[in-house]
């Protein structure tokens, strides 16, 4: 399917660079379009931000895209999740297998004040090489991809067969998204104990992640973390600084959403059995825990429409119970939005709250 064509033009980087502002005409009664950036003056003590800062100009079709990806995606979601999430009272929100969607959390989250976003992609950690036109490009053609279907494809973010996009500006567009200005980027190091290490200037040693300050209109302020590990059992192997790490992040909602259904296999079993011990909400599509190790921690409410799951996960033992579960539903809420992988069974939202013992 055509994307919008992306024309990536130099930009001159100073002491101090600002972050242009983009604007779009909408037409009568259409909903305010996301800007394409924010407008934040950056000293030297931000190189990251310096470097990676959003410009109109390399994604001239931005403001369109997030006037289209709010009005489909981010306006339901923020209303639906106004009567059916606030109650949880979520304010940290751990997001695995993230990719660089930042403005999902955040719709569905409105009151959250630390994201945790955790998936198996490098941000860069330097601004030493500038970025090519290619580049600028490809971020502009995956970001028209994730408005149009409200998700990325991991091979877009490894760049197979294609340029490899800057994961940190997808990130930096994400942000946009959700209308949130960046005023800052840190560096994330973690101990051996899983604590991590804030650090303003680029550590000695190779970061394990990025510390996004960003504020909302209102001027309410939002810490969002990138973690980069690999989530499967290898990398969450007990009594390392990931294990620890991910096992300190259950203290709030887990969000799972276009997760390639990993956690239903056995070696992301660390990984489910972390979420299960010590996650008190559960907000997930049908790709996160396998539908039997949900229900028996988590009372569940259940949303959207089902009829089979993606045609790739379709003969999973998984997907089976997954189907027989929703089966058994005498009635499943109405969910006023897609999410997830696109497909026609529709969308699936299950909430779960931890069980009382």
């Amino acid at each position: 399917m055509p994307l919008s064509r992306c024309i990536s033009l130099a930009v001159a980087f100073s002491a101090a660079f600002f972050l242009g502002q983009a604007s779009a005409q909408t037409q009568s009664g259409a909903s305010k379009p996301v800007p394409a950036s924010n407008t934040a003056a950056v000293g030297n003590s931000n190189p990251l931000l310096e470097q990676f800062g959003l410009t109109a100009v390399e994604c001239p079709s931005f403001s369109k895209l997030a006037a289209d990806y709010q009005n489909r995606f981010s306006s339901p979601m923020k209303a639906w999740a106004g009567q059916h999430l606030a109650a949880l009272g979520a304010k940290k929100v751990v997001y695995p297998f993230s990719g660089a969607d930042v403005v999902t959390a955040m719709a569905l989250f409105p009151a959250v004040e630390h994201l945790v976003m955790v998936a198996d992609q490098w941000p860069e950690y330097s601004g030493s090489r500038p970025g090519t036109g290619a580049q600028a490009a490809k971020e502009c053609e995956t970001m028209s991809y994730f408005a149009r279907y409200g998700y990325f494809r991991t091979n877009d973010l490894e760049g197979k067969n294609s340029v490899k996009p800057r994961f940190i500006k997808l990130m930096m567009y994400s942000i946009a998204l959700s209308d949130a200005k960046v005023s800052r980027i840190d560096y994330l190091v973690l101990g051996a104990d899983g604590a991590a290490a804030v650090h303003s200037a680029l550590p000695a040693v190779k970061p394990d992640g990025l510390r996004f300050t960003v504020s909302l209109a209102g001027g309410r302020e939002v810490k969002i973390d990138y973690v980069r590990m690999d989530l499967s059992n290898n990398g969450l192997q007990p009594g390392k600084p990931f294990h620890a790490f991910m096992k300190s992040q259950m203290d709030g909602a887990v969000l799972i959403k276009s997760a390639s259904h990993l956690l239903q296999k056995s070696y992301f079993s660390a990984l489910a059995d972390i979420i299960v011990e010590g996650s008190g909400h559960l907000v997930q599509d049908e790709t996160g825990l396998d539908i039997e190790l949900f229900r028996r921690a988590f009372e569940i409410r259940s949303y959207g429409k089902f009829n089979a799951p993606h045609p790739l996960w379709h003969d999973s033992a998984s997907g089976r119970r997954l189907s027989r579960y929703f089966q058994e539903q005498s009635a499943m809420e109405p969910l006023p939005f897609t999410i997830g992988y696109e497909k026609k069974s529709g969308s699936v939202l299950l909430v779960g709250t931890r069980k009382r013992s």
